[in-house]
């Protein structure tokens, strides 16, 4: 395997496990909304790094975090291309500026994005395992 992308899968994987742990924590948990939108933050730009280098390793050149999610898509590394520009998206929006009602509504869409994160990540080390052993 790539060492570049044997160690964006490591780190993508500390940042899912996270995002999981802080979801799971109790709603009336002090700090809980900005910890999960943080943790979104590092998910999303760890996912769309890591989709990067298994793009260029495979000759598809991709620069934009968008470029990158519809380039994956097209290549068959994602489903469903919407839902990972939506958490592009919210990324985008969390990042550069802090509304408490924005961070609510992403907040709310976590949870519909952890099953197409873990799911995808499992399909994206399984491919690099497979990979690995050609």
């Amino acid at each position: 395997m790539n060492a570049q992308i044997e160690t964006d899968l490591t780190k993508l994987n500390r940042a899912i496990t996270r995002l999981e742990e802080v979801m799971s924590w109790p709603d009336s948990h002090d700090g809980r909304v900005e910890a999960a939108i943080q943790c979104l933050e590092f998910v999303v730009e760890l996912y769309w790094k890591l989709l990067k280098h298994m793009l260029y390793h495979e000759g598809i050149p991709a620069q934009t975090p968008r470029e990158v999610f519809r380039e994956a898509f097209t290549a068959g590394r994602i489903g469903d291309e919407d839902i990972w520009l939506r958490m592009l998206r919210d990324r985008n929006l969390s990042s550069h500026t802090y509304n408490e009602d924005l961070a609510q509504e992403i907040l709310g869409r976590i949870p519909d994005y952890l099953p197409v994160i873990r799911t995808t990540f499992e399909a994206l080390n399984d491919r690099a395992e497979q990979e690995d052993q050609k």
